[in-house]
């Protein structure tokens, strides 16, 4: 679990929600009462699902950007990237709302599943006619290259 889980809960609530709600639910399975207590066992499990879903809605904003950013550097034409970086500029504001430095830490490691998947999307939709040709020169964003509100990259797809 992340270091954040031994700070304080409403320090903690503050500053990173998906660790808090780990710590709280690590906090009420340890807990035991009698005939009319709590439902201890799935209340923790609910409070855990709150930081799942968190979680889960960063992954997404993610694999958006990375297939948006794609769609800028690789499938033109370039009157659709002013609509594309419209795009991504939505989605790393939603991704700047949710972000922990828990989440980050368990989805930065998996960013090579995230690109793969938006070449897997893009290329069912038609959009990426030749992604071999994509994987031959580009191996994935950095996560700076995607959280960075000014980064896009250059077109080299043929006008």
């Amino acid at each position: 679990m992340a270091d954040d889980l031994t700070r304080p809960a409403n320090d903690l609530y503050e500053r990173d929600y998906v660790a808090w709600t780990e710590s709280q639910a690590s906090a009420l399975r340890s807990r035991r009462g009698g005939e009319n207590a709590l439902d201890y066992d799935n209340l923790a499990e609910e409070i855990e699902d709150l930081g799942k879903s968190e979680q889960r809605a960063c992954e997404s904003q993610i694999e958006n950007i990375i297939e948006h950013l794609l769609k800028i550097e690789f499938v033109g034409p370039a009157e659709t990237i002013p609509h594309w970086k419209g795009e991504v500029i939505g989605f790393r504001q939603e991704l700047k709302k949710r972000l922990t430095r828990t989440i980050q830490n368990r989805l930065e490691p998996a960013l090579d599943e995230s690109f793969a998947y938006a070449i897997k999307r893009l290329t069912a939709r038609d959009q990426l006619t030749d992604p071999d040709r994509v994987l031959a020169v580009l191996t994935g964003y950095t996560w700076d290259q995607i959280t960075n509100p000014d980064w896009y990259p250059a077109p080299r797809y043929s006008a």
